[in-house]
């Protein structure tokens, strides 16, 4: 599959817009236009439906927007990795995230490790999670933050952070008024969450029905974005991470605390066992934790004293 198709779809995807993606592509958008026409030529599939007010993905443009965010963050990696090896330029970790870890972390995570190692390069992209373990076992990642559960036998692993979750619905919706949901209140309306590629589905499928919710899936995503969009058009009750749904929430929105205090998702910081460290490893694992422990845990300990 063409590489450039796939990055035409993505900020075609991303912004809604084929004179949009167009501008940021450098192209016209008649060239837009035609490479996405390709693309759906090639998967026999339509990828998005037009109309006056502009794009809409569809179901597939769903699917495989989390594909080729993969696919081109392997060819990026491919390249500087063939690069650095050319040009001896400073060395390089790959580190692969599962969704929501760099902006929980913040940018500030990354800019501190380099003002501290300037010669090591971060390479630090986010992918579904099953994947990654892939990554991990062949070496091709340095390290991983990965949520519970993790195969500790074959893993190290440092833990780095929790976040819980709430409910998201539109200011109109039956629940909206609720002060704290319960599982059972979702029982009759569509939920929107993140779906398969994520190792906490099945085991919050499971919590769900054990706590009284026969669950109804209406979409399986991975972008906290649209299941916060989804819910502020009324299409139904999105679950997402409490620090995402308080981001992309607006004065449309209302997120509700759930009120088990177990739904929650520990992060660790994950390194395959019994391979031993670099300089540069070293370095990240211990940087990680120790600034961790500065910022997010003493952000924490700030937040219980006020």
């Amino acid at each position: 599959m063409d590489e450039r198709l796939l990055g035409c779809f993505v900020k075609v995807y991303e912004s809604g817009n084929i004179h949009k993606a167009a501008e940021k592509l450098f192209v016209t958008p008649q060239a837009v236009s035609k490479m996405i026409k390709k693309l759906e030529d090639e998967l026999g599939r339509e990828l998005f439906t037009r109309s006056p007010q502009g794009l809409s993905p569809t179901m597939y443009a769903h699917k495989l927007y989390s594909a080729a965010n993969v696919i081109l963050s392997e060819c990026s990696r491919i390249k500087s990795e063939f690069h650095e090896s050319a040009t001896n330029a400073t060395h390089t970790l790959h580190i692969a995230t599962t969704y929501g870890v760099p902006k929980y972390l913040t940018l500030k995570f990354v800019t501190d490790f380099y003002d501290l190692y300037p010669d090591i390069h971060l390479d630090l992209v986010e992918y579904p999670e099953y994947p990654i373990y892939d990554m991990l076992q062949s070496g091709r990642v340095d390290f991983a933050f990965l949520p519970q559960p993790i195969d500790l036998i074959n893993y190290e692993v440092e833990f780095c952070f929790s976040h819980d979750f709430r409910a998201v619905v539109n200011k109109n919706h039956p629940l909206a008024r609720k002060s704290i949901i319960r599982y059972p209140d979702l029982n009759g309306y569509p939920i929107i969450l993140k779906g398969r590629d994520f190792s906490l589905y099945p085991h919050n499928i499971t919590r769900f029905v054990k706590g009284g919710l026969n669950p109804e899936i209406l979409l399986e995503i991975s972008d906290d974005s649209l299941i916060v969009e989804a819910a502020r058009q009324n299409r139904g009750v999105g679950i997402s991470a409490t620090f995402l749904a308080e981001e992309y929430a607006d004065e449309q929105v209302v997120t509700i605390p759930f009120e088990d205090e177990t739904f929650i998702r520990n992060v660790f910081l994950v390194h395959r066992r019994g391979q031993k460290m670099s300089r540069a490893q070293e370095s990240f694992w211990n940087y990680t934790t120790d600034w961790i422990d500065s910022n997010l845990n003493f952000a924490i300990r700030n937040s219980e004293l006020s």
